[in-house]
């Protein structure tokens, strides 16, 4: 039964506690004052017993001081000092002169070596007797004090805590919030960016961070920004995927359909229907392969590593060099390679075999009928050339040639050439994801070298770089 009227109060959404619904300024400095005020609070208590201990401390000291000086030289007798009542007795406990307090009992005891304490009506007295040294007197001396003299004393002692400890409360409250509102101001406007963020979908906007801060606020700025870069680029190549996909997907599939009402128009023979297939067979193969390497592209991309393994660099490029020999020999293309032997390193084989494959086959596109693939070790890289003896490419494209769906607009991609303007951009990922290097040179009209360089790692290297 009382886990069902819990379970109904705590549903629905709202909290019992009413300090839940509170700014963090205002919880920080809520709970700052408290630990302010329990700490006033003990400081106090602890110098309020310590006052209270000196002064019943003094307050004996002197009731003894006064009762033995008076005792040892009867002319220094005064009723009344310092807080003290002294009377002067004789042997027979007559009083001579002097004053007792109000509520003290004459008949207590003679106490001549202690200080005596006696309560009456909730009234505390101090007492303490000394004998005459004047032998001509034969009689003693009583001292009694009030404890009302401390209390007085505890008392103005307590109300300058209570007073003194309000100032300080306020004074550190209101510094504490301050300082506390200041140092919550990044987050302040960690919350307002991403508001605007949800509200207008604008992941450009970065949280403004101090230049010279390293504290944790600072680094919590730093890892949203970094989120923010890691959910913009997402973002963006997801905006690109899509944009890839319908702007090339329109023309084969505008030819489909063309080829489609034709046919359906105005084909009579078997021979015109077998062209138009063939148009539209075409036009399928070209659409899977634009889709399957968007595809591989969109995952290259949401990449940061690769798995890779120790592999033989020369027995692989040799495999792909051999498997690419009938192709050139259809084409009339002469392919040399010159690999040298016994090279290793560490990378995923399947992706290095693609990316070596889309240099070939564009060299295969472009060249006029030569090809020469080679393999050395360079210091601590090793270098893969592939060269074609084709149109060449302008110096102002070569950096542009790495760009998604970039192609260069002359003879060297003239309509019998054309691809998809995805492959040098997958082998760009691919030799990203290996920590190498990949560029190109180019001499126009005469020959292009694409090449490759791979850092030769350690070991150590490689367990490291290993996710």
């Amino acid at each position: 039964m009382f886990s069902k009227w819990k379970n109904k109060l705590s549903s629905g959404g709202r909290s019992l506690n009413p300090f839940s619904r509170l700014p963090l300024t205002l919880k920080i400095t809520g709970w700052y004052s408290i630990f302010l005020l329990l700490m006033l609070l003990m400081l106090s208590v602890f110098i309020l017993q310590f006052t209270q201990l000196w002064e019943a401390s003094e307050m004996r000291s002197t009731l003894q001081s006064r009762v033995i000086n008076t005792a040892d030289n009867l002319t220094r007798f005064r009723p009344f000092q310092e807080g003290v009542f002294t009377v002067l007795y004789t042997d027979n406990g007559v009083a001579v002169k002097g004053v007792i307090p109000d509520g003290f009992p004459p008949e207590s005891m003679i106490s001549p070596h202690h200080i005596q304490e006696v309560t009456v009506k909730n009234t505390t007295f101090y007492y303490y007797d000394a004998p005459v040294a004047d032998p001509a007197f034969h009689g003693w001396v009583r001292g009694v004090m009030p404890a009302t003299t401390a209390s007085r004393a505890a008392n103005i002692m307590l109300l300058s805590l209570i007073l003194g400890g309000v100032i300080f409360l306020v004074i550190g409250t209101s510094g504490g919030y301050w300082i506390i509102k200041r140092g919550l101001g990044p987050i302040r406007n960690m919350t307002q960016t991403a508001a605007d963020i949800g509200q207008k979908r604008d992941l450009s906007q970065r949280i403004e961070q101090l230049v010279d801060s390293h504290d944790e606020i600072s680094a919590l700025s730093k890892t949203f920004n970094t989120m923010l870069d890691s959910l913009e680029s997402s973002s963006q190549r997801e905006k690109q995927f899509s944009s890839d996909v319908s702007h090339e997907l329109r023309t084969p599939i505008a030819v489909i359909q063309a080829e489609s009402d034709y046919g359906r128009a105005y084909i009579d023979n078997i021979d015109e229907a077998k062209e138009s297939f063939e148009h539209i067979f075409q036009q399928s193969r070209f659409m899977t392969a634009m889709v399957t390497q968007l595809l591989d592209i969109a995952r290259l991309d949401n990449m940061d590593s690769i798995k890779k393994d120790p592999l033989s660099i020369s027995q692989m490029m040799q495999e792909v060099a051999d498997s690419y020999q009938r192709i050139c020999k259809e084409r009339n293309i002469t392919l040399t390679a010159t690999i040298q032997p016994d090279l290793s390193m560490v990378g995923n084989l399947p992706f290095l075999k693609r990316a070596v494959g889309n240099l070939i086959d564009n060299a295969i596109k472009f060249t006029k009928d030569a090809i020469s693939i080679q393999v050395v070790k360079l210091n601590n890289t090793i270098r893969i050339t592939i060269k074609d003896n084709g149109e060449g490419i302008n110096q102002d494209d070569l950096d542009k040639i790495w760009n998604r769906m970039y192609q260069v607009d002359q003879a060297r991609t003239k309509k019998a050439n054309q691809g998809l303007g995805l492959g040098l951009y997958f082998v760009k990922n691919v030799i990203n994801l290996h920590q190498a290097k990949a560029y190109a040179i180019s001499e126009p009209h005469v020959s292009t070298s694409f090449i490759l360089e791979f850092p030769i790692m350690t070991d150590e290297a490689f367990r490291e770089d290993t996710p």
